[in-house]
């Protein structure tokens, strides 16, 4: 049966930890103790948010999925590139007292719409034709759905990370040992909830463009070019 495929999405939850400086606070009173040391540990963490919301660009390479929609039995008007990827930068903290250390994540950036969408139409299609009008609105609605997504997951990041690591972005450790054990410990901990939520929303938007990419829908969309 053929059809016509005009998205191809992307999916590629990607991470970048990046240590940007170990933070040693003093304790100007009295040390705290075992127990002031876990509940010091167990904070939330600062969370930021980087939302990009780019601007599709039409390219003329074809996408490296047309070879395969191909011999799936597609006939391929366009295509859209949608990478749903985050990237998250960490920065780190050691609490050194009498009682032990603390290692713990003092802020984490997650940067949202990480890569710019990209819409392939396929060049047998007329430039400005009614045709390519509509391929071009069909892949641009799309990106839409994109772009909701990334607000979608950006807003719950903003929202509910903090709460979510709550006595997960720490570990107390033994003085003088190695931490890069502990810091992909605690940076997996993070990412895990991170691709959780990034699945979710990316959910969300594979539904709506399923709905959009049927034969009923092509049809009624390039019935106005007949």
């Amino acid at each position: 049966m053929f059809g016509t495929a005009t998205k191809i999405t992307i999916k590629a939850a990607m991470m970048l930890a990046v240590v940007s400086g170990l933070a040693t606070p003093a304790f100007a009173a009295k040390p705290p103790s075992a127990r002031q040391l876990a509940q010091l540990c167990g904070q939330a963490p600062i969370v930021r948010v980087v939302e990009n919301i780019r601007q599709p660009v039409v390219t003329t390479r074809k996408p490296a999925s047309y070879s395969k929609k191909i011999k799936a039995g597609w006939r391929i008007q366009g295509l859209a590139e949608l990478k749903r990827s985050f990237k998250a930068n960490f920065q780190w903290e050691m609490l050194n007292t009498a009682a032990g250390s603390c290692l713990r994540i003092k802020s984490v950036q997650v940067q949202t719409g990480v890569i710019q969408p990209q819409i392939w139409i396929n060049p047998r299609i007329r430039r400005n034709s009614c045709e390519y009008k509509v391929t071009l609105n069909h892949e641009l609605q799309h990106v839409q759905n994109h772009n909701a997504y990334i607000r979608q997951f950006s807003n719950d990041v903003r929202r509910n990370l903090a709460s979510r690591l709550r006595n997960k972005s720490g570990m107390v450790i033994n003085a003088g040992t190695d931490t890069r054990a502990a810091k992909d410990i605690l940076m997996q901990r993070t990412m895990d909830i991170l691709y959780a939520s990034n699945r979710s929303f990316d959910a969300i938007a594979d539904s709506k463009d399923r709905a959009m990419d049927t034969e009923t829908n092509y049809r009624r969309e390039y019935n106005i070019c007949r």
